[in-house]
């Protein structure tokens, strides 16, 4: 019987969690990892990149990354049955919860992404302890993000330990009277996550530094709007028309722009090379030497800070609206210019050196091993 188990399923889940797995690994922490395949092809590219172990379980996949809200309402149904029941597949074999974890046994759950929901649901269910990575992270507006704001929040609520990564969202916590203990763990564990992929020498990109500007965009928010497409398309075709731009596209986000007849102006562009979803350390290596970032993604947001490259996000509420580096435009035209104009000012010169002293994956295993 084991007396952990984690549970992830989307990409952000597992880069955000790869450290803190291999630092259980290298202190022999004994856990089980279950997969709950809400990304199930580019999950595998990032446990490969880290050298993680393969989940010792999984729960129902579609066997594709789901990229459509019909894909998630058949993933999340399929499997909200399977967690009130506690099942697991194991090389299909059907497991039950009791068969392999102790009745006192911690959930890990990370974030906000609908697999926090499900692990929340089995834990509640069968009595488990919760510890909660990335909580107190808030937008206080329930539609921005959707549905990650109302998770996140419920999952706190639960939880009886509570990590959490930047002053902000520890005074959320404290501000809500949240019933668990709160860790203030210095930084998010993306930190570890960066530091990891800076690591990989491996990792070798075209485009010289400082020649090009990366742009990355995903969220269910913007690719269910065509409005917000089009003013991303305007955008990249008008305003950024004299920049040279590299844009990882999304399946999801190539699929939504085809449905609005936009995919076909961006391939026009002459300026822009469009490359499929990179790896999380070439990932990483892009963000490093470009120029600046246009995103509406919570994690490059982070990871653009940590490197100190200056980031456009293109969201209404985030998070973290006090980083240096960030300028928050939505999809105002006027903010998107201001940033435009001058974006080099934003760069934050000493880059990840400036947290050398921080250590948050190390500081979540320390306490996890405590709670066990």
């Amino acid at each position: 019987m084991k007396n952990l188990l984690v549970v992830l399923g989307t990409k952000g889940q597992y880069v955000k969690m790869a450290p803190v797995l291999l630092e259980m690994d290298r202190r022999g922490i004994p856990y089980v990892l279950a997969h709950a395949n809400q990304h199930p092809r580019i999950t595998r590219e990032i446990s490969v990149s880290f050298g993680l172990r393969p989940p010792d379980m999984e729960l129902l996949s579609l066997h594709r990354d789901i990229a459509t809200k019909s894909e998630a309402l058949m993933w999340l149904g399929g499997n909200l049955l399977r967690v009130l029941v506690g099942t697991f597949d194991r090389g299909g074999e059907k497991l039950h919860l009791r068969d392999f974890l102790a009745r006192d046994a911690l959930v890990v759950i990370h974030g906000d992404a609908p697999p926090a929901l499900l692990s929340l649901i089995l834990a509640e269910r069968f009595r488990l302890r919760i510890a909660h990575v990335e909580a107190g992270e808030r937008t206080y507006d329930l539609l921005q993000p959707f549905p990650e704001e109302i998770i996140r929040k419920l999952v706190d609520r639960h939880a009886d330990l509570l990590f959490a990564g930047s002053p902000r969202a520890i005074e959320n916590l404290r501000k809500e009277r949240v019933r668990g203990e709160v860790i203030d763990i210095g930084m998010n564990t993306v930190l570890d996550a960066v530091r990891l992929a800076l690591q990989n020498q491996r990792c070798k990109t075209p485009y010289k530094h400082g020649e090009y500007s990366l742009v990355y965009l995903h969220r269910f928010e913007l690719l269910n709007s065509r409005d917000r497409l089009s003013f991303v398309v305007d955008l990249l075709e008008k305003e950024l028309a004299s920049e040279r731009l590299v844009l990882t596209l999304h399946e999801s986000t190539r699929r939504s722009l085809q449905r609005a007849g936009l995919l076909g102006r961006l391939v026009a562009l002459r300026n822009l090379d469009i490359l499929p979803l990179r790896p999380y350390h070439e990932f990483i290596h892009l963000l490093a030497n470009a120029r600046f970032l246009v995103t509406d993604g919570g994690g490059p947001q982070q990871e653009s800070n940590i490197l100190g490259v200056p980031c456009l996000v293109l969201r209404e509420s985030v998070e973290q609206p006090d980083y240096s580096n960030v300028r928050i435009s939505g999809f105002d035209l006027l903010k998107a210019r201001e940033f435009l104009s001058r974006p080099d000012r934003l760069r934050i010169e000493e880059g990840i050196g400036r947290f050398d002293h921080i250590q948050p994956s190390k500081t979540v295993v320390d306490h996890l091993q405590k709670a066990l």
